[in-house]
């Protein structure tokens, strides 16, 4: 697989966020000519799901600073 990578992130909307790896691309013939393989990389990138728990300690004090920025 590809070393480089996007990192996709799914909200739990409840202060915490699920992330997984994904290629940036799919070049590899493999990807149109062996489905095993495909199924193989697939599986890992579903196992490579994790969750990262996001601290809502600042929630307001960041709202508060967001709120002064005039975009022009």
């Amino acid at each position: 697989m590809d070393s480089t990578f996007y990192v996709t992130y799914i909200s739990n909307h409840n202060g915490s966020i699920r992330f997984y790896r994904n290629p940036n691309h799919y070049q590899d013939s493999r990807y149109v000519t062996d489905p095993d393989w495909v199924r193989e990389e697939s599986e890992k990138l579903v196992n490579s799901l994790q969750t990262l728990e996001i601290s809502t300690e600042y929630d307001q004090q960041a709202a508060e600073i967001i709120s002064l920025i005039e975009v022009r």
